[in-house]
């Protein structure tokens, strides 16, 4: 007969053994949330016809959509993630932000919806703003990489209330741009607002992005990837 003292000892080592052997890991950038598992789109609309998901990163080739973006808006918000293109086909990525949400995930509307794109790895801007979308001037603070086909990591800074983006790519900071009417919430023409993060598939290459990453309202001004 068992004495009854050891009886709560036996029923801790029975927990111990059955708990897990490791905990989940955590975010490789403090204050950030992973918000694409790898697996599915949950958190995200992104329509079949173009967006499918490829060796835990989501693809973004053909079809009608041009965009997968958060169901979650964001106004100021750290965003970090890996990219490429995959092939290239004479085309590019981009990050789409502070424009109308989209109506039609199969057909989002970008040109004339306020977004402004920032495009990774080398650092290019466009503005999607009526009445006409055009190139978007901005401070180069470094050359950012040209090979497309590899994997970049890339970090953007957005602050909606100053109208700033400070953007780096593996650990560079190349980009700073200044809206030039920050506090403007309604002139379409004018405005930046609290939207999706879109990613962008353009033309005819394959668009991929992976391990993406968001703070919303960062605590910190500072790139963190920067050394």
């Amino acid at each position: 007969m068992k004495s009854a003292s050891l009886l709560p000892l036996v029923a801790m080592v029975s927990l111990v053994a059955t708990a897990p052997l490791s905990a989940e890991p955590s975010s490789p950038y403090p204050g950030c949330t992973k918000v694409f598992n790898g697996k599915d789109f949950e958190g995200w609309i992104a329509d079949p016809s173009t967006w499918s998901i490829v060796d835990g990163a989501m693809r973004g080739t053909g079809g009608t959509s041009r965009l997968a973006y958060t169901k979650a808006d964001y106004g100021s918000f750290r965003l970090i993630f890996t990219s490429r293109m995959n092939p290239i086909n004479n085309d590019h990525l981009g990050i789409l932000f502070w424009g109308d949400r989209p109506q039609d995930p199969a057909k989002p509307k970008i040109d004339n919806a306020g977004w402004l794109q920032f495009m990774p790895p080398h650092g290019a801007m466009w503005d999607y703003h009526p009445p006409k979308h055009r190139n978007l001037p901005h401070e180069t603070l470094a050359i950012g990489p040209r090979d497309f086909e590899a994997w970049h990591v890339t970090e953007m800074l957005c602050d909606l209330e100053k109208g700033t983006l400070r953007a780096a790519v593996d650990g560079v900071e190349i980009v700073h741009y200044q809206h030039p009417t920050p506090a403007e919430r309604k002139d379409p023409e004018k405005r930046i607002i609290a939207g999706p993060i879109g990613m962008f598939r353009h033309g005819g290459g394959a668009s991929e992005y992976k391990d993406i990453y968001v703070e919303a309202d960062p605590k910190e001004d500072k790139l963190i990837t920067v050394k």
